[in-house]
């Protein structure tokens, strides 16, 4: 995979280890995140491998803790607050700056300072195989259960 940084706080994408499954995403200056939905441009570009497409995701631990930022009114104190990074995705042909979308349901904006991880991009092959146009699907099991009946039986 290759990457270009367009700016010069911007961060190459980085695995914590070797097991990791996501490279983690930074930001590449101080960002300011007003209530609702915001898109966080990271100035990278990336070219990902054939086959390939890259999921942008929210960290596990912003899931549960909500997100590290610092208040407007107390820049110096790190504090979590209630955002969610919604999935996105990068196609192999995309070429353009890469962005995270966060939703804040904070009534006042906060801040991410420069070289914060944000979110996760893990990337994975896929199959692009053509749907094929039938009168009626296989039969299993499950059938038409979805959307949490399958707790129910």
């Amino acid at each position: 995979m290759k990457v270009v940084l367009l700016s010069e706080g911007a961060m190459v994408p980085k695995r914590v280890n070797e097991f990791a499954a996501g490279y983690d995403l930074f930001t590449p200056k101080d960002v300011l995140v007003n209530p609702g939905r915001n898109m966080i441009l990271l100035d990278i570009s990336v070219e990902l491998d054939p086959q390939t497409e890259g999921e942008v995701r929210p960290c596990s631990g912003f899931s549960i803790k909500g997100m590290k930022g610092y208040s407007l009114n107390d820049p110096n104190t790190e504090k979590r607050f209630d955002a969610d990074v919604i999935i996105g995705t990068v196609d192999e042909d995309y070429r353009g700056i890469v962005g995270v979308i966060i939703k804040s349901f904070e009534k006042e904006p906060f801040l991410i300072k420069h070289k914060e991880k944000i979110a996760q991009l893990v990337v994975k092959k896929y199959v692009g195989t053509p749907f094929e146009i039938v009168s009626e699907l296989t039969t299993t099991d499950r059938g038409t259960k979805g959307f949490g009946q399958l707790e129910h039986q």
